[in-house]
This record gives structure tokens, sequence and C-alpha cells, in this order.
């Protein structure tokens, strides 16, 4: 298997680019051929479209540099070979350099970076496609690595969030697992030998440690054999939607989750409607940007409904999605003509309230599992122990 790029001409007659994992050359046309695509031409690429694209970090950086090229005045080709040499991603530097390669064939840039999705992701993609049409190339990067700056930050805000309670969650884990199945079942003998009676709560953690002890391989292979079932599951389009589903509505991050995606929609159709695009096409051209089925259909409906004529506030109110804030925000916004500015402004105010939020959970979770881990081990250790203390106080 090996990563193939291509150019095509789709069924509507629109070009067609990006890339395909495949077997060979053969494999990558009858793929292209099932989708109707017309005049197409099959490149080999040393990428590896297996993998994720470059971080938002790298590409934040990649999309500042190219900014500077603009602005110095440099050809583009020129800038990808500067860039290529100074870029320390192996994946983005091969990348650039075929991308050199195929211009100097005499393709446009914005058909080079086209077959590149894996490296660059499609909204980055779509963004270089309006600004090479509206002549404002400089800009689009220059907005892309804000984009990607502030999207990058969030990110490391999320990780840092949820990385100690996981950590505390496997650990709290793991300490309840050793004492039912390695702990407490030493106890048992000691406890039967002295002729104490035990609790119900004692009996009923006594019954759980041995059935756990003795079974710990069918334990295991059970709790293994639902995990595969449920990714492979979850790889179906019914289980990609309902996991698609539970992101936007989980109970504990629904705050936070809703905002990220209230800031990403409102920055990307800004930068789409500053660059020249109408509003319908901007807010199709959007749908690539929020990787989550549910949205993409509830998206796509919201295009359907602009162009029957619907108002924008309505639609927006309706999808159940948006805070009140920003609909109010499109709404000024929209009957001023200013719906651009008044996204960014919208998007800024958003951005916030993530690191807000964010801050709020990390700060409410680490304390509620230290809380959760401490009664439970106390509920075991009472458990146990108080029937050896009644017994010693007999004997005493």
């Amino acid at each position: 298997m090996q990563t193939f790029t291509y150019m095509a001409i789709d069924r509507e007659g629109r070009d067609a680019r990006g890339s395909k994992f495949a077997v060979n050359t053969a494999a990558v046309e009858q793929f292209l051929k099932q989708r109707g695509y017309k005049n197409t031409k099959v490149f080999k690429s040393v990428t590896d479209a297996s993998k994720k694209r470059v971080g938002s970090k790298e590409l934040a950086v990649f999309c500042r540099m190219m900014s500077v090229v603009f602005i110095s005045h440099l050809s583009i080709t020129d800038g990808l070979k500067l860039i290529s040499e100074q870029t320390e991603n192996k994946e983005l530097c091969v990348t650039l350099v075929e991308i050199h390669h195929f211009m100097d064939e005499g393709y446009t840039f914005d058909q080079s970076i086209g077959m590149y999705p894996h490296i660059f992701g499609d909204y980055l993609l779509n963004m270089i496609s309006v600004g090479e049409i509206s002549g404002s190339l400089d800009n689009i990067f220059a907005q892309m690595s804000s984009h990607f700056e502030k999207e990058d930050r969030v990110k490391r805000k999320l990780k840092s969030a949820v990385s100690y309670p996981i950590a505390l969650a496997v650990f709290m884990t793991g300490i309840i697992i050793i004492l039912i199945a390695r702990i407490l079942p030493m106890f048992e003998a000691t406890l039967a030998s002295m002729g104490g009676v035990m609790p119900i709560s004692a009996s009923f953690i006594f019954v759980v440690a041995n059935f756990i002890s003795r079974h710990s391989i069918v334990f295991i292979a059970a709790i293994l054999a639902i995990a595969v079932a449920l990714v492979l599951w979850l790889r179906t389009a019914k289980g990609r939607l309902t996991l698609d589903k539970w992101k936007i509505n989980a109970p504990l991050f629904r705050y936070v989750n809703r905002r990220i995606i209230t800031s990403r929609y409102a920055r990307g159709l800004s930068i789409l409607l500053k660059g020249g695009v109408q509003l319908i096409n901007a807010m199709q051209e959007i749908i690539n940007l929020v990787n989550n089925r549910h949205l993409e259909n509830l998206f796509q409906n919201a295009v359907i409904r602009v162009k029957n004529g619907d108002n924008l506030e309505d639609i927006f109110s309706e999808m159940r999605i948006f805070p009140p804030l920003f609909i109010r925000l499109v709404t000024i916004g929209h009957s001023a003509g200013q719906l651009d500015e008044m996204l960014e402004k919208s998007a800024g105010i958003f951005d916030e309230e993530v690191d807000h939020a964010i801050d709020s959970i990390s700060q409410t979770v680490e304390p509620v599992l230290i809380i959760i881990l401490s009664i439970v081990v106390g509920i075991i250790l009472l458990s146990v122990m108080l029937p050896m203390i009644g017994i010693m106080n007999a004997i005493g």
C-alpha cells in the first residue's frame, strides 16, 4: 500500500483533486472511475495518506511563512523551496518538494497543493482555492495562520484539562481492582477463622473479589471483546453518527464543545465572506470544517433553507447548536451589512468563553474524582475492618 495523488473532473464538471491510499495506480483509477470522474491523472507520492494530517501548530507556522513569502514578493515556487528547507516535519517537507515539482510542470498552486488533503486538511485547501480565485492569498494565509494558532491553543488546553482526570481515573480503577482482587481475599480466611459474622456489604465484596480472581482471564477477554465490538460499530455510518451526536450533547463537555463549534464556524464563515464568497457558498464550504456527521447534516439543511429564502436567525436558532449571543450578533451583523465583521468578533468572544470553560472543568473534575476515589476505597476498607474490630473487641 502506498499513497497516490490525483487530478480529475467530477460528474458536475468541476475540478477534483485529492489523495488515495491504495495498492497501485490501477486501483486508484478504478476508484475514480466508480465515482464518475473523468480526465484522471494519477501520481505516486512519497507522503503517507494513512496517517493524520500535519498538526495545527505546524500548519500555523506554514501559513505564517507563506504569508511572509507573499509580503516579500517572492515567487511561490521559491517560497516553497525555502520553507521545505527550513521545516522540521519530514512529511511536510517532502510534500512541499512534490508541490514544487508539480508547479514546475505547469500546474497551478491550487491544483498542486489540492492533491494533499491528508497533509493540509480540506478546510485549508478550500481557503487556498478561495484566495487564488480572489487574488488574496496573502490575506488568506495570514488569517489561516491565526486560525490554526487558536485551534492549537484550544487543543492543548483540552488535552491538559482531561489528561490529569483520565490518569486519576485509571489510577483509581487500578487501586479498586487490586483491593478487590488481591487484598480482600487475604482477609476472608482470617475473618472466617476468627468466627466473625461478616456484614452484607463485606460478603458481597468478597463474592465479587473471588469471582474476579477466579475468572480474571474471562473478565479481561470480555472487556477486550466489548472494546473491539464498540470500535467496529463506531466505524459504521450509524456508529459514527451516534458518536458525533454524543460529542455535541455530552453532559460534561456540551458547553465547551458547542462554543468550540461556534467559534470555528464563525471564524471560518468570516474569512470566506471577507474573501468575497457569497453567503450561501460560504455556508456550503464551511461544512468541510466541522468533521462531524451530525453537524454536517444540520449545516447542509441550513444551506438548503437559506437558498429557499428562510430567515438566517430562525435557521440558526432551530439548529439548537449555537448560543443565543451568537444568533443575536449574526442578526445585528446581517441587518447592518457587516456580517463578516460581526462573525469575527463573535469568534473572539467564544474563544475566551472556551478558555474559561476548560479551566472551570479542569478545576471541577479533579476534586470530584478524588472524592469518589476516597469514598469507594473507604467503603471497601470499612467493610473489612469493622468486622475485624468487632471480633477483636469480643475477644478482648
